[in-house]
């Protein structure tokens, strides 16, 4: 439904906008907050300057600013309940899928869902890292991407099981949200879901990861968030995670690895659950003696190391599959369509498409050595070319998908200065083993002209109002 407010068209997409109608008209409930948000200007430095504040900076890769403010919008997105509702149920329905795979995937299963030589091919396949038969489910904590296309039509694009990020930020820019723009929120036009209900479901996520002997015991699980330092890009979220949830945190010297426990170095407490936002792999190779401990099931590793491999977008395809056979049940959501380059048909397809396609690498993330075909020059093109001819099994390729915009705010500096547009998408936080779907999750908004929404390639991000109904 439409209201009366109307914004001139702006921006070259033609995709679906949530917020403007083609016509330019404010889709309700929009209307309010676009015209607030008109009269709020000047406010954007002093919502940053808090930010800094509250330390919700993103060191850039590669040596760049390690003070930046990841640039945040705040033009809220809205999602109404009923979208929602379906969304959290098919995501859940895709957690509980992947977990049912991975378990038969290393437990020794004879599973028949992905090809061997999927799984074979796949640097992030880690049978050895995998702590074994105890470790159920192996993913607690799981982070897909998902866009909108339109009329609550949504598509999953990657899933991310190793170490899925942001929520933290998405707490922040409420936080900031409400103290600077709080005639905004005097404007919602009902009851919003709270974002920060995600530390005390994670905790209970966390406690349920517990070996049993310390589950059956009536003494709660010590757990530690594990880190790899204040070098880490990601390193605010960790250390807010830790706070708001009340964990320890530490590095892997921090951790000491007995013949039958892990105790921490500096107090000697046993601990229970490690909860690791470090690589998939590396955790076990790094602390020595861990990888026994764990497979003792003396100590628990959330999410398990060796998961990565659902991570691939080499298996990514199969998780509809994945859904049919251990659930039983059709998919609740659909997802991007992914062409297997190591498969000549689609290798010949993909070469001919490229400059409509995606080009991702298989153990891809943060949009490293992502190719959009509609965005690229010849130059670029041919290029992506010769590495898929030169090792084809290491790429896919996927549908170009032209999903939702929406509006960003007008320069500052600038009265009367028009909204701006932008592709969005979401990352959401699933807490599969609670049922448990953070309310928002963290929508993500690319550079203006580019469908790119990665912090580490330029992206901002945005609040994101879930309506309670």
């Amino acid at each position: 439904m439409e209201g009366t407010e109307r914004i001139e068209p702006n921006g070259s997409s033609g995709a679906y906008n949530e917020a403007v109608a083609a016509d330019g008209t404010v889709r309700e409930p929009y209307g309010p907050l676009v015209a607030a948000l008109g009269a709020l200007g000047g406010r954007k430095r002093r919502a940053e300057s808090r930010l800094k504040d509250l330390g919700a900076t993103f060191p850039l890769p590669n040596g760049g600013d390690r003070e930046k403010i990841l640039p945040a919008d705040w033009t809220p997105r809205l999602v109404c309940a009923a979208d929602w509702e379906r969304l959290s149920e098919g995501l859940l329905q895709r957690g509980r899928a992947i977990n049912a795979w991975l378990s038969d995937l290393y437990e020794g299963g004879e599973q028949t869902v992905v090809p061997e030589a999927v799984v074979r091919s796949s640097a992030l396949y880690n049978p050895s890292a995998f702590p074994g038969a105890e470790t159920t489910p192996p993913v607690h904590v799981y982070g897909p991407d998902v866009v909108h296309l339109g009329d609550g039509d949504y598509i999953v694009l990657e899933d991310n099981v190793r170490v899925p990020s942001g929520v933290a930020y998405a707490d922040c820019v409420r936080q900031v949200g409400r103290e600077v723009y709080a005639e905004l929120f005097e404007l919602c036009p009902g009851e919003l879901g709270d974002p920060t209900e995600y530390y005390a479901k994670l905790r209970e996520t966390l406690l349920a990861a517990a070996p049993p002997r310390v589950r059956e015991s009536e003494t709660e699980p010590a757990i530690v968030l594990l880190t790899s330092g204040k070098n880490d890009s990601a390193y605010f979220e960790h250390a807010r995670l830790a706070t708001r949830c009340g964990f320890e945190l530490l590095t892997a010297d921090g951790l000491e690895v007995g013949r039958k426990e892990v105790r921490t170095r500096r107090t000697g407490r046993r601990v229970d659950v490690i909860y690791r936002r470090v690589d998939d792999g590396g955790i076990v190779r790094e602390i020595e003696g861990l990888g026994r401990v764990c497979r003792e099931n003396n100590v628990a590793i959330v999410n398990a190391p060796g998961v990565g491999v659902a991570d691939d977008k080499g298996v990514f395809p199969y998780v509809p599959e994945m859904i049919r056979t251990y659930l039983g049940e059709e998919p609740h959501l659909n997802s991007a369509r992914t062409i297997a380059l190591a498969d000549p048909e689609g290798r010949e397809e993909a070469l001919e498409r490229l400059p409509e396609l995606v080009l991702k690498p298989r153990e891809g993330y943060g949009g490293l050595g992502v190719l959009i075909g509609p965005e690229a020059d010849r130059e670029e093109i041919e290029e992506a070319r010769r590495k898929v001819r030169k090792e084809p099994g290491a790429f896919v390729a996927q549908e170009c998908l032209d999903f939702s915009t929406h509006l960003t705010d007008p320069p500052e500096g600038r009265p009367g200065a028009p909204f701006g547009r932008s592709y969005i998408d979401l990352r959401a936080f699933v807490l599969p083993v609670v049922g448990y779907v953070m309310p928002g999750g963290l929508t993500r908004v690319a550079k203006a002209g580019t469908r790119v929404v990665n912090s580490s390639s330029g992206g901002g991000l945005k609040d994101t109002w879930v309506l309670k109904s």
